[in-house]
């Protein structure tokens, strides 16, 4: 899977239409974040090359600072609770209860998905985003 912009863009390859996107891997953080990178070609047929490459080195990607080099999605959640606790007033302990938030991971955004279906979710409304959906095309 991946994404074709049927509008010119730039990147460091000067401004190219047909941009192909994809996402080449991804990375799960314990602070409950996804990073997803993110591959720019001129066309799918800039994919494929006869030699071996070492794959954050491929010969034919590009940049573009619009898209970014990765993406991440906050797969957080902020939870209030509150917990009884024991405080000093006045030289007396006195049990108080209190509220605290706290940010927690939460992947209910995986429930019936794979991680390759959420990351080209949220990687088509960024480029909907800056293109315009009628400008971007699965592929």
């Amino acid at each position: 899977m991946a994404f074709q912009i049927n509008t010119p863009i730039g990147t460091n390859g000067g401004i190219i239409t047909g941009a192909y996107i994809r996402i080449s891997g991804y990375e799960i953080r314990k602070n409950g974040k996804a990073i997803f990178a993110i591959d720019v070609f001129d066309g799918q047929d800039a994919t494929n090359i006869d030699t071996a490459y070492i794959p954050d080195i491929h010969p034919n990607k590009l940049q573009s600072k619009e898209i970014g080099l990765s993406l991440e999605v906050d797969m957080t959640q902020r939870v209030t609770y509150t917990k009884t606790i024991t405080k000093q007033v006045d030289g007396v302990d006195t049990e108080m209860e209190e509220t605290f938030t706290k940010k927690v991971s939460d992947l209910s955004v995986f429930e019936n998905k794979t991680i390759f279906e959420v990351g080209y979710e949220k990687l088509g409304e960024k480029l909907a985003s800056l293109y315009g959906a009628e400008n971007i095309e699965t592929v």
